[in-house]
Formats: C-alpha cells, sequence, structure tokens
C-alpha cells in the first residue's frame, strides 16, 4: 500500500537533497585528516554506495511497505554500522580533532530541525517531527553551537554527561519518528502517519544525517574517556 503525501516544496526537496552528501563529505574530510587519504577514499566509495542504494530502494517504492516495516532495515543497518565503527581505529582517531569541532559539528541539527518543522508545515511529515511535538533534537544542536568556544575549558565529566544526554535526546526523537510511523507499533497519531522518510531524498535524513549525529556522539564519547594526558 503506497501512503499518500504531499508534493513537498522545491526547497524542502532541495535541502534534503543537499545537506546530507555535505555532511557526508565532510565527515569523509575528517577521516582524510586523521586517517590519511587511503582512509578517506575507502570512507567515500562506502558512503556513496550506501547513499546511492538507499536513494534507488527509496525511488523504486521498496521502502513504502510498512506491515512489515521495511523500512526497519535501514535502521538495523545503521546500528550494525554504528557498533562496527566503534571497534575501528579511524573513530578513536577522529577524536584527534579539536574539542571545540567534536562537539560544534552537532549544531548542524539545528539546520535539520528547521528543515523538519517545514516538512511539518507542508504535511509532509507527522507533527510530532518538530519542535511543537516530541522532537526536540533542536536542543542539541542550540547547546553544541553555544558550548564549542568553550569545550576546552569544561570538565570532562560534565561534557560528557552533555554528550550523552543528547545523544538520548536523539534516541527518543528516532523513537517518536518509528511510533508515528504507519506500522503494526504504531503508538503516535496525527496526518500525515510517518511515510515520508522512505521516500528519496529524504531517506537520507535518517541513512546519513542521523548517523553522522550518532557518529558524532560515539567519537567524542570516545575522545572524553581517554586519560587528561591522551586528551
Amino acid at each position: 500500500m503506497i501512503h499518500m503525501i504531499p508534493d513537498p516544496s522545491p526547497f524542502l526537496t532541495w535541502s534534503f537533497g543537499l545537506l546530507p552528501p555535505v555532511m557526508g563529505l565532510l565527515v569523509v574530510g575528517a577521516i582524510v585528516r586523521t586517517s590519511g587519504r587511503a582512509a578517506g577514499l575507502r570512507a567515500g566509495f562506502v558512503l556513496g554506495i550506501w547513499m546511492t542504494g538507499l536513494g534507488l530502494l527509496a525511488g523504486s517504492g521498496f521502502f513504502d511497505q510498512w506491515n512489515p516495516p521495511r523500512f526497519f532495515l535501514v535502521f538495523a543497518s545503521i546500528l550494525i554500522f554504528l557498533f562496527w565503527a566503534s571497534r575501528k581505529p579511524f573513530t578513536e582517531r577522529l577524536g584527534d580533532l579539536p574539542l571545540a569541532l567534536l562537539v560544534g559539528f552537532q549544531s548542524f541539527r539545528i539546520v535539520v530541525e528547521i528543515m523538519l518543522h517545514v516538512a511539518v508545515e507542508e504535511g509532509v511529515a507527522n507533527p510530532t517531527m518538530t519542535w511543537t511535538g516530541t522532537n526536540l533534537d533542536i536542543v542539541p544542536g542550540v547547546t553544541a553551537l553555544l558550548l564549542c568556544p568553550f569545550a576546552a575549558r569544561v570538565k570532562p565529566h560534565l561534557l560528557q554527561w552533555w554528550n550523552v544526554s543528547m545523544a538520548l535526546v536523539l534516541v527518543v526523537t528516532v523513537l517518536g519518528a518509528m511510533l508515528s510511523a504507519p506500522t503494526p507499533l504504531q503508538q503516535i497519531g496525527g496526518d500525515p502517519a510517518n511515510v515520508f522518510v522512505s521516500r528519496f531524498p529524504f531517506v537520507w535524513l535518517p541513512g546519513v544525517l542521523v548517523t553522522c549525529a550518532w557518529l558524532g556522539h560515539l567519537v567524542l564519547f570516545k575522545r572524553l574517556r581517554r586519560s587528561p594526558a591522551a586528551s
């Protein structure tokens, strides 16, 4: 069954089409800087395959099947990637970047939240997906922007508290998105049901942008667990 949503505006389509590759390339650039060109080329190749595959599957309507929800394959893939990345040296090396950059990286979520608010206003996304619903993910973005100039002067345990708390905000946001999708587990109503992420280019929201945010939290978590001498 294909769930109908209004046609998104060109602004919304282009925003979700441009920001994910920009963020992906920023991460690839950071890998080049910390792990070398060869590692960066491998990361760029994998990113390209991942984004192309998601785009083709979304464009074909593959993910617009919600009973059982095929889209959950995307979330399973993200979790597998994060588990794999947590055990790889490149993640540890990303922690060698300046602390202000690692904290400030999360400020890109301000832009994402503005885009999501527009999606709700246009009737493309479920009302729970903005700050008037259950999505408070603008808080990590704003606090990251305010905190990054002082990150090196904040005690590591306080910065870690912020990092873990803001990661949990993202978990709640993702759960809200999942519970407002038209699956057998749906708990949040409102029109439309959250199916827009199964379409192109919106599939890159979880597939790239959410993944970048979680990877950023993982890198900062590992950085702050080092001894003071290593940091």
